[in-house]
């Protein structure tokens, strides 16, 4: 049971305003998750051109990225793509992103 409908059980008896409640809370997760897929979707093509990969292989080289750094997918997203244009991404992320990509090269990809 995800943490937004525990949360709303525990508030109130009426049924009716746990379901407008859940609807309010997984409304608000869409359109944070559409906010961020453009950006996730950029970094994505920074990896695809720098790594030289498929697109399924650059999404998982952000997972594994924000599994290592411990920074939220959206996060390590932005900092990919503001390093394109400017400064690169904090330590965390460049020693996570050396570790996947050196992972790859061993494994061949």
């Amino acid at each position: 049971m995800p943490a937004s409908t525990r949360g709303a059980v525990a508030r109130g008896p009426d049924p009716s305003a746990l379901g407008v409640e859940e609807l309010r809370d997984e409304i608000a997760g869409l359109r944070k998750a559409l906010a961020s897929h453009p950006v996730i979707d950029m970094a994505r093509g920074v990896i695809m051109a720098t790594a030289s990969c498929t697109p399924e292989d650059a999404w998982q080289i952000l997972v594994r990225v924000s599994q290592h750094s411990n920074i939220k997918l959206r996060e390590v997203a932005r900092h990919i793509v503001e390093s394109a244009y400017g400064p690169p991404p904090p330590p965390q992320v460049r020693s996570a992103l050396r570790e996947v990509y050196s992972v790859r090269a061993r494994q061949g990809q």
